[in-house]
């Protein structure tokens, strides 16, 4: 029985580490064309800047030596494990009789190399001569890294995104900026100020748009702060930002266990893969609390010696938690030079940041923010988010605790927005955007997972629209955006609203609903739907066809003035797929 529950254990580990891993791959199915408007170019280029570690470093370019260091691609890294496999199996079911020295050792031993080539010295600076890749203007073109390049250096999973972009910007002026994300921002905004110089030179534009995301959000924001009023950006859009950090990191460093969302993170896995299974279930088999002990014992064992001397790990803490930690793990002298930019980011950048942002903007920069919420911070931590960054630190809003509402009587801060009369709170009662650095700028996608828009129609539409126009002036500009929205990913399933009403919202009138499946893949069999608890009466046997819609009447509850709207539905025909219940917020409009 012993040796069954071992090899039960063992089994659920390389289950999840497949889809774990699977992240990392670049299979993703290409996002479907959508209807967009048709744009005119203004003769920006375009500078597309990716997130954490998504640039490739290059060891010695130039030289004999010259060695690809990180950006390894997932034959490699299998090429790496093969050979390992029956040693890491042999340490992880030893780990699970309480033995972790042998899974240390054998995680040391299989990163070690990898490891050391991206290493920091106590200074902050690379203990080898590494650039990143693309490194000059001329690289970063994709027409080059197309041409040339035959895709190398191309940014994970946006090939599709770039094409659609590229029926209104020239390829040859949208650029991918890499830039070595190991080290501080401070040093990496000064990176992009060059590249932008280099660019408009080639060019001979006046100005440039820079679309960005997550890290590569929050370096474009350290940027605008520092450079924002020079007059050389028209357009930025700044999609799930790490602007204020991520708990994800601090969470990691702490002391307290980790408490991964298996379920959720198998279903992140699908949506980074575009692949339109729901595999919650497969979390609720395997062992959640051994997993997550083995992630905190390889990273507090083996990585953060390294990752702590990496300038862009600080940049990821918030300033309290940044006040708290940096005496911990930072030695005054031996670290200098890692605190004295960490210190400026922190407590001059963030700061400040949305007086920043609102500087650039006065200067004559469209800046406007993509946020998500909704979603459980992945380490199980109650923080609203979008799985990997908290939605307050992208965009400066006050958040309530997940699974919490800011309060029946709570009244909207108005810090930065000052006019009462503008509504800056969700429809679940959770996010308040009047206090966001930007409240007008600020765009939030209900339950969307970190960056994940190219799959989501509306919020691909919007991007796009944001970067490569100047039709949208704010948030209440255009109709066909609100400022609080629905994730529309297929994997969503369904799109709900009232027929009489805006998205989010209605009224005492309304009777209808209406139901849209999101995915053209399956049709969709809608088991209940209920209303503040209360089922409806939809009749049996209800099928939306696939990427199709049907109504259904509703009775709304009387003496409230937020609905929580539950539709269960199942794909039709998936077995691998369970019943799922898609929960939706409404508030009240007269």
């Amino acid at each position: 029985m012993k040796m069954k529950m071992k090899m039960k254990r063992v089994i659920s580990v390389i289950l999840c580490a497949v889809m774990i891993f699977s992240c990392t791959a670049s299979a993703a199915t290409a996002a479907k064309e959508e209807n967009l408007p048709s744009f005119e170019w203004d003769g920006h280029p375009v500078i597309f800047i990716q997130g954490y570690s998504g640039p490739i470093l290059i060891r010695d370019r130039g030289l004999e030596t010259e060695e690809q260091v990180w950006g390894i691609k997932p034959g490699d890294l299998f090429k790496k494990l093969i050979p390992n496999l029956y040693g890491i199996l042999s340490s992880i079911s030893k780990y699970a009789d309480g033995d972790t020295a042998p899974f240390v050792e054998q995680f040391r031993e299989v990163s070690a190399e990898l490891i050391d080539d991206i290493s920091m010295l106590p200074d902050g600076s690379s203990k080898y001569n590494i650039v990143s890749f693309p490194s000059t203007v001329e690289e970063a073109s994709i027409t080059y890294i197309k041409d040339e390049l035959n895709g190398d250096g191309m940014p994970f999973f946006q090939d599709d995104f770039i094409d659609t972009m590229a029926k209104t910007v020239p390829e040859e002026y949208i650029y991918v900026f890499n830039t070595d994300w190991r080290r501080s921002q401070i040093d990496n905004s000064a990176h992009l100020a060059e590249f932008i110089d280099s660019v408009l030179a080639k060019t001979g534009a006046d100005k440039v748009d820079i679309f960005s995301m997550s890290h590569g959000g929050q370096l474009t924001a350290t940027y605008l702060y520092y450079y924002g009023t020079e007059g050389k950006v028209d357009n930025a859009v700044l999609n799930s930002p790490a602007t204020g950090g991520t708990t994800l990191v601090t969470e990691l460093l702490g002391a307290d266990p980790i408490n991964f969302n298996l379920e959720e993170l198998l279903r992140f896995a699908c949506v980074m893969l575009n692949i339109e299974l729901d595999l919650r279930w497969l979390g609720r088999l395997l062992p959640q609390e051994f997993l997550n002990s083995l992630v905190k014992t390889a990273f507090n064992e083996v990585l953060l010696p390294h990752a702590i001397y990496f300038g862009s790990v600080w940049d990821f803490m918030d300033i309290e938690t940044y006040t708290a930690l940096r005496d911990v793990y930072l030695d005054p002298v031996e670290n200098a030079e890692i605190i004295e930019k960490a210190d400026k980011m922190h407590y001059e950048c963030m700061a400040n940041m949305g007086e920043g942002l609102r500087r650039a903007q006065q200067a004559g920069v469209s800046i406007n923010i993509i946020s998500n919420y909704g979603t459980q911070l992945g380490t199980g931590k109650k923080i609203d988010s979008d799985f990997i960054i908290n939605t307050t630190h992208t965009c400066g809003a006050n958040a309530s605790v997940y699974g919490e509402t800011l309060g029946k009587d709570y009244v909207q801060k108005n810090t930065v927005c000052k006019d009462a009369s503008h509504d800056h709170i969700a429809p679940t009662g959770t996010v308040d955007a009047s206090c966001c650095y930007l409240p007008e700028n600020t765009w939030f996608v209900y339950e969307q997972y970190h960056t994940q828009t190219w799959f989501d129609p509306y919020t691909r539409c919007l991007i796009l629209e944001l970067l490569l126009t100047d039709n949208i002036t704010d948030v209440h500009s255009d109709g066909r955006y609100p400022q609080f929205e629905l994730s529309q990913n297929p994997l969503d399933g369904v799109y709900v609203r009232f027929t009489d009403s805006k998205t989010g919202e209605y009224s005492q009138q309304s009777s209808e609903m209406l139901i849209k499946s999101l995915t053209d893949s399956y049709s969709l069999n809608i088991l209940s739907v209920k209303i503040n608890g209360v089922e409806q009466n939809i009749g049996e046997n209800l099928t939306v066809c696939r990427a199709g819609e049907i109504t259904v009447p509703c009775v709304i509850p009387e003496g409230t003035d937020r609905l929580k709207v539950e539709i269960r539905y199942e794909r039709k025909n998936d077995l691998l797929s369970d019943p799922f219940t898609r929960t939706i917020y409404f508030e009240y409009k007269d």
